[in-house]
């Protein structure tokens, strides 16, 4: 009976020591969550960013339909991220519940760029000439590029607020790809 209650008592401790060793912060896992989010959306965002510079500088038949599905497909994307970083909750600190004013901010951004493309999209006559296509879409590329460089500088903007949160992002690997 002692043999049982020792190997109990020893199980217990070192299932404590297991689960002391390795665990991530609140602070990590949001971080974490927030960079894995956006990487994956500027890494999809900037292919169609560069596909859409290419049919711009190189027009011919078909540059209005692959222009259009690449910019369809940034915006899908950037949608999908804004809704992800406006679902995912901070650590429930002071610096958690600034940290979310900044990435939810940096969603709307995202949402307004949305519409916007959108809009211009929109905004191509049906049959255009590729001349007017090119003259019409031609804005979207530096949008693009303004926005993934604002999400950026956002992240370390949130990164560099407080030392809880900046230590969250220094520990989680997503957020590598966004270290200074």
């Amino acid at each position: 009976m002692r043999r049982f209650a020792a190997a109990v008592v020893l199980s217990a401790v070192l299932g404590i020591v297991v689960a002391g060793c390795g665990g991530s912060s609140p602070e990590e896992e949001w971080a974490g969550s927030v960079c894995s989010d956006v990487g994956d959306w500027k890494s999809q965002v900037q292919k169609a960013s560069d596909d859409v510079k290419t049919q711009l500088q190189s027009p011919q038949a078909g540059t209005l339909a692959a222009i259009d599905a690449d910019v369809r497909s940034a915006v899908s994307a950037t949608e999908q991220v804004a809704t992800k970083l406006k679902a995912t909750k901070p650590p429930d600190t002071d610096a958690g519940t600034h940290a979310k004013q900044q990435i939810d901010s940096l969603a709307s951004q995202l949402d307004t760029t949305v519409t916007e493309a959108k809009q211009t999209l929109d905004s191509v006559p049906e049959g255009a000439s590729l001349t007017e296509t090119v003259q019409k879409l031609a804005p979207l590329v530096p949008d693009l590029s303004s926005l993934l460089a604002s999400a950026s500088s956002t992240l370390s903007s949130v990164q560099s607020s407080a030392s809880e949160i900046k230590d969250g992002f220094e520990k989680a690997d997503s957020c590598d790809q966004f270290q200074q």
